[in-house]
């Protein structure tokens, strides 16, 4: 036997109030899913035809370290730009889902 006292169940409070605006929507991967997406369609679009095929290995066979670096560099860059706008997103998500929460906290202390 435990000597836990019970409460009824009327009586418990919620652990946090109810999110009014519903599920989130995740941001970070749809922008990553639409990136991924355009990466394999443009790597499908290289690779469909044997002349594009032969011209990107012949672009890549001629390539040499300073122009390696300077594309690793721009994917890099990229990345981060990518990495940057997702993350603007749930910023600005979570933003006004605050401003929501504190309208509908206003709205309900108020009298009428």
């Amino acid at each position: 036997m435990t000597d836990a006292s019970t409460v009824p169940l009327g009586e418990l409070a919620p652990a946090s109030p109810a999110s009014p605006t519903g599920p989130r929507v995740r941001w970070a991967a749809i922008v990553w899913g639409m990136t991924f997406a355009a990466m394999a369609a443009a790597g499908y679009a290289f690779i469909s035809s044997p002349a594009t095929m032969r011209a990107l290995t012949d672009t890549i066979a001629a390539a040499d370290l300073a122009s390696a670096i300077a594309v690793g560099l721009l994917l890099v860059g990229a990345l981060l730009a990518i990495a940057g706008v997702a993350g603007l997103l749930r910023v600005g998500q979570r933003s006004l889902a605050q401003r929501r929460m504190h309208q509908i906290a206003s709205e309900s202390t108020r009298q009428t």
